[in-house]
C-alpha cells in the first residue's frame, strides 16, 4: 500500500511539472516597462494605463508597467535607449525623434495639420506607413501614434495676438531645430529645453514662456508660473508610443499579436480622449485665471514660408505634398 501511495505520489508530481512547462503564461511572462515624460494624471498616461488594463486582460503571460513624470529621463534618452536596447518602451514626441531619423521633422511644421480627421489620415496612410519603416530601420517599431492637439504660446508678460507681440519673449521649445526656428520665425526668442526643466526656468526667469497644447498646461500647472495663453494653434506635431526591436523580437508571436491588436485600440482611445481634455482643459485654464485669447493665425502663417522652403531643400518635397494631399 505504501508503495502503491508513493507511485501516486510521484506520478501526480510528473503531470504538475509537465502542466508547467506546458503552459506558456508560466513559462513566458513578461514585463515591458514604458516610459513616459509627463505627470501621473496627464492624458497619454491614463491612456497607457488603460493599455495595460486591456493587455493583461488578454492573459497572454505579458504585462504593461507605465514610468511616468520622466523617472527613466527625458525623451532623447528614451529614444536613444530603445535604439540602444536599454529602455524598453516610451512614449516619445516626433520632434526628438528627429534627432536620429531627420524626416520626422515633417511632423513639426508649422500649420501643416488641418484637423483631427486630417490627422488620423496621415497617419493611418501611406505617409504613416512610410515613418513606421523609417523608425523601425533605427532598431523602434512604433505600436502607436498620439494626437497632441494644438500647441499656443503661453507666458508671463502679455498676450500675444501678432507677430510683434513676440519680441523678446524668451519661449521654451522642443530639442528640434526646426521648432526653434518656427517660434524665431514667429517673432519670438526660442530656448530649446528638456520639458521637465521648464516649470523651474518659468518659475526662476530663466524663461517667460513656453508653448503647449491646453491639456499639458493645465496638467503640468503652468498656469501657476504664467498668466497668458494665445491660442497661436502653430503646431500639432503627433506622438507615438514605440517598442525597442530588442524587446519586440523576445515577444512570442502571440505577445506580438496582442500589442498589435491593442496599440490600434490605443490609437483610437487616445485621439478622442485629446480632443475630450482639450476642451475641458481650456475651460479649467480660464477658471484658474489664465487670460485666453485669439490670434491673428493669418499673421504668423505668412511668416512661414522661410520654414517650408527650408524643409524642402533638406528632405524633398515628396512626403510633404502626400501629407498637404491627404484627405479623410
Amino acid at each position: 500500500m505504501i508503495r502503491r501511495a508513493l507511485l501516486k505520489v510521484i506520478g501526480a508530481t510528473a503531470i504538475l511539472s509537465l502542466g508547467a512547462l506546458a503552459s506558456p503564461a508560466l513559462a513566458q511572462d513578461k514585463t515591458i516597462r514604458v516610459a513616459s515624460v509627463t505627470g501621473p494624471s496627464h492624458h497619454h498616461n491614463i491612456s497607457l494605463r488603460w493599455f495595460a488594463e486591456q493587455v493583461a486582460a488578454r492573459d497572454a503571460g505579458l504585462n504593461i508597467e507605465v514610468l511616468d513624470g520622466a523617472q527613466l529621463g527625458g525623451e532623447r534618452d528614451y529614444i536613444e535607449g530603445m535604439m540602444l536596447g536599454s529602455i524598453q518602451m516610451a512614449q516619445v514626441s516626433t520632434a526628438p525623434i528627429a534627432g536620429f531619423v531627420p524626416e520626422f521633422d515633417l511632423f513639426s511644421l508649422p500649420y501643416l495639420i488641418r484637423d483631427t480627421e486630417h490627422f488620423k489620415a496621415v497617419i493611418s496612410g501611406p505617409v504613416g506607413a512610410k515613418f513606421n519603416e523609417m523608425a523601425e530601420a533605427r532598431g523602434i517599431k512604433i505600436l502607436a501614434w498620439f494626437d497632441n492637439g494644438y500647441r499656443n504660446v503661453f507666458n508671463k508678460v502679455r498676450p500675444v495676438v501678432t507677430p510683434e507681440d513676440m519680441g523678446g519673449l524668451k519661449i521654451r521649445v522642443m530639442e528640434s531645430p526646426l521648432m526653434v526656428n518656427t517660434v524665431n520665425a514667429m517673432g519670438g526668442s526660442a530656448t530649446p529645453m528638456s520639458y521637465s526643466e521648464l516649470y523651474t526656468a518659468l518659475e526662476q526667469g530663466v524663461l517667460d514662456g513656453g508653448e503647449n497644447a491646453t491639456g499639458n498646461v493645465l496638467n503640468d500647472r503652468f498656469y501657476e508660473v504664467t498668466s497668458y495663453l494665445s491660442m497661436t494653434q502653430h503646431f500639432r506635431p503627433p506622438g507615438v508610443v514605440a517598442i525597442s526591436l530588442g524587446t519586440w523580437n523576445g515577444l512570442t508571436a502571440e505577445q506580438q499579436q496582442v500589442l498589435v491588436e491593442e496599440s490600434a485600440r490605443l490609437q483610437d482611445y487616445e485621439i478622442a480622449l485629446t480632443a475630450e481634455v482639450g476642451a475641458q482643459a481650456l475651460e479649467e485654464l480660464q477658471a484658474k485665471g489664465m487670460q485666453v485669447n485669439e490670434v491673428d493665425v493669418e499673421a504668423f502663417r505668412a511668416r512661414m514660408g522661410p520654414i517650408y522652403e527650408d524643409f524642402k531643400s533638406k528632405h524633398g518635397g515628396e512626403l510633404l505634398e502626400a501629407v498637404q494631399n491627404t484627405t479623410p
